[in-house]
């Protein structure tokens, strides 16, 4: 087991290393999208009517959704590794248990996603300056939520990585899996929102994970008035990691013949 550690803290340490040769050209890309997505739905949106304080409200939800656009580079990534040279299958002859390689690949995820929003919140600020109250901040909050998002994003993709056949899945990926749960996980509104509108729809929402993403990220920047529960959302979140990576790693043990 201490050799399985050394391995697996040494992979990590090699990808993030690479990482860092490529970080700043990732944040300018990053900080370009978040830009014009806050600008036409903070500054925008508000002159259609949409009510006041949607533009704090869009902000986190942009913050806490970064992880999701992600997604499907990184999945296209390993599948096409997968399908290509499979350089993974060097990693898992390496004295290292295999579940540990899979783990490695899912916090690989995790930290370089987070290594990227974490400087969208003082962006965000810049861009909305009083728009954007940091008094309402329980920083100890955001900080357990800021890394649960993350890693649920990072083992998330490694579940969409086992289920997903081939390449060609990809195409689909998209409409099936993140437009659906982007699109009904309370990105554009609450989930109060869903529940005044019908409760067995709020209820049925209640199975997407992307809600307690919102919710929760919400609840620790403007309060927890009007979002569901925080430790409800963290609680929540904390099981979708555990479920996507056990169900992870057990499809791609059997795909890669893993013994």
């Amino acid at each position: 087991m201490p050799a399985s550690f050394q391995v697996f803290s040494q992979l990590l340490k090699r990808d993030l290393l690479a990482f860092k040769r490529e970080y700043l050209t990732k944040l300018f890309d990053t900080c370009c999208l978040f830009f014009t997505i806050v600008i036409v739905f903070c500054y925008f949106m508000p002159q259609e009517g949409v009510r006041e304080g949607y533009a704090s409200f869009f902000l986190i939800g942009a913050i806490a959704s970064f992880g999701f656009v992600e997604i499907v580079g990184k999945v296209g990534t390993l599948m096409a590794d997968l399908q290509g040279d499979c350089t993974l299958s060097h990693t898992l002859i390496l004295p290292i248990r295999t579940e540990m390689v899979f783990i490695y690949i899912g916090l690989q995820w995790a930290l370089t996603s987070a290594l990227l929003s974490i400087f969208l919140f003082p962006f965000g600020k810049l861009l909305l300056f009083n728009g954007f109250d940091l008094s309402l901040i329980s920083y100890p909050k955001l900080i357990y939520m800021f890394v649960t998002i993350n890693l649920f994003f990072g083992y998330f993709a490694l579940w969409l990585a086992s289920v997903i056949k081939d390449v060609g899945g990809l195409t689909s990926l998209w409409l099936r899996y993140i437009n659906p749960i982007w699109m009904f996980g309370a990105y554009f509104y609450s989930w109060q929102a869903s529940y005044a509108l019908s409760p067995v729809i709020g209820a049925i929402t209640l199975i997407n994970p992307m809600v307690y993403v919102m919710e929760g990220m919400r609840a620790a920047t403007l309060g927890q008035a009007g979002y569901l529960p925080y430790w409800l959302c963290l609680i929540m979140l904390w099981g979708f990691i555990g479920a996507c990576t056990w169900h992870a790693i057990n499809r791609l043990k059997k795909r890669l013949d893993c013994v």
